[in-house]
């Protein structure tokens, strides 16, 4: 009845904009991608229903290029009378192909009337489909949704499904605590690293009093990532000054358990006004691996290193090296050293991954393996073997008419290879995706924490525009929540892996020149 109401009030008779008209005569006889991708954007800000119509099949294309700005475009209808077709897809429910964008294009346009309609396909089998409707449930505010984005936090089968529903239920659950608190209280459990930093997260906005004793409990039995954040979290919703200790964290527990009540965030707000140190930064506890100064407490570590040809070079400032002990001042051998130091403290409880990255991505295993004293060894002799790619001698090769056997092609920089590569997202762009393989059902086969080192800005690849992979890499990351720290090492630019940090959750470390 619902969707009989709703098309019947739908207009009879949609004029169709001119220019919809010239798209489809001219799209169907070209055959060149780009340009089809430009035939595409000239659509934008066209508010007629005739746009979403004749791009909806194109949202499925195998040509990434035409798919994506088809998205592009359909997010951006400016108005509810532009978006009926897509509307009318969701309500007949036989179109399954589309179900997935369009739900995308719901929660990236927040497109409020989409309600109704899109609350049926939150228990939906594909796992694409709950993935967007959850994610709109959230970002349109649709508060009839929070019940079963609540019961989607805890027993959605796909993780990454579930850290959607979780930054959800943070947005919905603001003022609903009570039914909000205890599916992220639960999370805090979750196996799936994505999920359980999400909830801790979460809890700082959801403030509840259920969510004090497990975040307790956590601090002192926890490991991983995980740590770091669990007591921020602590303190946002309790406002108590104590430190990082779990032991005052549960004397005071013990205490008042019976009898507390959070402070409201106007109480919070006027005490925080008061004191001078009320926002000190959090530090980070019980590190056990760091890398260039770098600590982190994650137990599913990937790093990530440039050996492009450039990294041959030696450094210019080297007296803070001397100071760190080096005595080798070529950039790629001062981050063998460190990575090599780095890899020996990694703890038996850590599962890691290495990857270097010039031109293509070479991987020291093809998924990460358990820190054991063996594989330890094993990666220490292949960082050790690490050379630069299309360094000096590759330069006087070229010179010498050799530029076939130089290898000056291998050595250039694809950033955004490696980055993809320590994500665990397929190089095949047709491959690509929020649900990929790798970040599947196991979360021991994804790492939460990347060091990524690079010495340059890119030059070859899928993308080179620094801008271009700052946003690709938010996008891929957006329900994962891997934290990317970046180091650079030499004189170049470094606001783009600086940004890159920010972005992700990371930190930013500049070794120099």
């Amino acid at each position: 009845m619902l969707a009989t109401a709703l098309l019947l009030a739908a207009p009879m008779f949609l004029q169709t904009d001119e220019t919809v008209k010239d798209f489809q005569r001219f799209y169907r006889k070209e055959k060149d991608p780009f340009t089809q991708a430009e035939l595409i954007y000239s659509l934008e800000d066209i508010d007629d229903a005739g746009v979403a119509k004749v791009l909806l099949n194109i949202l499925t294309d195998k040509e990434p290029l035409c798919a994506e700005a088809a998205l592009s475009v359909i997010t951006q209808l400016p108005s509810a009378k532009a978006r009926l077709p897509l509307k009318e897809v969701l309500l007949e429910g036989k179109q399954s192909d589309y179900f997935a964008p369009i739900l995308r294009a719901v929660a990236d346009g927040r497109w409020t009337e989409f309600g109704e309609v899109m609350r049926p396909y939150l228990l939906d089998s594909d796992d694409s489909v709950r993935l967007w409707a959850v994610t709109a449930a959230g970002t349109i505010h649709d508060a009839d949704s929070l019940p079963q984005v609540g019961i989607m936090v805890v027993e959605d089968e796909h993780p990454l499904v579930r850290a959607a529903a979780v930054q959800a239920l943070v947005l919905l659950g603001k003022g609903r605590e009570a039914e909000a608190g205890p599916p992220l209280v639960a999370a805090l459990d979750d196996e799936n690293t994505s999920v359980s930093t999400a909830a801790c997260i979460g809890l700082r906005t959801i403030r509840t009093k259920e969510a004090i004793g497990p975040l307790i409990r956590l601090l002192e039995e926890g490991e991983g990532r995980i740590v770091e954040l669990l007591w921020p979290t602590l303190v946002e919703i309790t406002d108590q000054p104590f430190n990082d200790d779990p032991g005052i964290w549960r004397g005071w527990w013990t205490q008042v358990e019976g009898t507390y009540t959070i402070p409201t965030d106007a109480e919070i707000s006027t005490r925080r006004a008061a004191r001078e140190k009320a926002n000190a930064e959090y530090f980070t506890p019980n590190a056990e691996a760091d890398f260039m100064g770098v600590k982190t407490s994650s137990r599913q570590i990937v790093f990530v290193i440039d050996v492009s040809g450039s990294m041959e070079e030696e450094i210019i400032n080297r007296d803070s090296f001397r100071e760190r002990g080096f005595t080798n001042f070529s950039k790629l051998e001062i981050v063998k050293e460190e990575l090599t130091r780095s890899i020996d403290q990694l703890g038996d409880n850590v599962v890691f991954n290495i990857y270097s990255f010039a031109t293509q991505v070479h991987p020291w295993r093809e998924g990460p393996k358990p820190a054991n004293a063996l594989n330890k060894k094993s990666a220490i002799a292949w960082v050790k073997k690490l050379k630069p790619i299309g360094g000096g001698q590759a330069s006087a090769m070229a010179s010498a008419g050799l530029r076939g056997s130089s290898k000056m092609e291998d050595g250039r920089t694809n950033t955004y290879a490696g980055l993809l590569a320590g994500l665990g997202v397929s190089a095949d762009p047709k491959k690509r995706g929020p649900m990929t393989e790798v970040a599947g059902k196991d979360p021991e086969k994804v790492a939460d924490t990347m060091f990524f080192l690079s010495d340059g800005k890119p030059t070859v690849g899928e993308l080179v525009d620094t801008q271009d992979i700052e946003n690709a890499i938010r996008e891929i990351n957006r329900f994962r929540g891997v934290v990317i720290h970046t180091i650079a090492i030499g004189d170049f630019p470094s606001s783009f892996i600086q940004d890159l940090a920010k972005d992700n959750g990371g930190v930013f470390v500049d070794l120099g020149s």
